[in-house]
């Protein structure tokens, strides 16, 4: 008497491979029109390559005005008037919001991208932790390179610890990579909630770092152009691999219906 196997017996790494699979190939299983069936979205959008373009050819304006002459570019005049409205009064101890935005920037601020990590680990989103780890190493090493290749000198007598040169704000490239990150790994219905709350958080970051007198305010606006623009560029690099990460969730999530069916 031969056994015929059941569906429920599958192999849990078979099922979410082919899960994947539908992804890879671009199509679905289910239903078809003309014959042909329907192709999954894979979540690349023209906006995102787009916006990632607009973002490097700001940037490299902006350099292109600034490596004649650092000290002086033509929005200089515009530089110094905001630091001399926005900055710090002498003798500011740095305390509450500037104080939590400066460590969210330096090495303390790894440890929220860590613990995001850990908890898509625990989720089973690898490729979303490879994005992760990615969207703060990439848009930093993006900084670094300008800012060596710009060597833009910092406003005088910052009110915080800073590195050399000015050129972008390096706080500001994470911070509008994070909200990027955030918006990416969240779903479509939760993400439209996310953006303004986003756009709020990289504009206070902006204030903050000329408020410490750590930027000129032309800084903190490339930071998040440039920091934007790397995680989106690599939001459409990932899209197809995340769309993987969501197609074995709802595997997943299939089975433990079936299973208490």
């Amino acid at each position: 008497m031969t056994r015929t196997s059941r569906p429920g017996n599958r192999n849990e790494n078979e099922l979410d491979g082919a899960a994947a699979s539908k992804i890879e190939q671009g199509t679905t299983a289910e239903g078809s029109q003309g014959g042909r069936p329907p192709v999954l979205d894979n979540g690349r959008r023209r906006w995102q390559w787009m916006t990632a373009a607009a973002s490097g050819v700001v940037i490299l304006l902006m350099m292109i005005a600034l490596l004649p002459a650092p000290t002086a570019p033509f929005f200089q005049g515009f530089d110094t008037w905001w630091h001399s409205v926005a900055t710090a009064p002498a003798g500011y101890k740095v305390s509450g919001v500037p104080a939590l935005l400066d460590a969210f920037g330096r090495p303390p601020g790894i440890v929220v991208f860590l613990l995001l990590m850990a908890v898509l680990a625990l989720a089973r989103r690898w490729w979303a932790v490879l994005f992760t780890l990615l969207c703060y190493l990439v848009p930093a090493l993006f900084a670094q390179v300008v800012k060596n290749m710009v060597d833009r000198p910092r406003p005088e007598d910052p009110f915080v610890i800073v590195d050399h040169g000015s050129f972008p704000s390096g706080h500001c490239v994470q911070t509008a990579a994070f909200v990027v990150l955030i918006a990416v790994l969240l779903s479509p219905a939760v993400r439209r909630f996310w953006w303004p709350a986003g756009i709020a958080f990289v504009l206070v970051m902006m204030w903050s770092r000329t408020f410490l007198a750590a930027h000129w305010i032309t800084d903190t606006f490339a930071g998040a152009v440039l920091g934007t623009g790397v995680a989106l560029l690599l939001w459409w690099v990932f899209a197809p691999l995340l769309a993987r990460d969501d197609a074995r969730r709802a595997a997943r999530k299939n089975r433990r219906k079936q299973a208490t069916a």
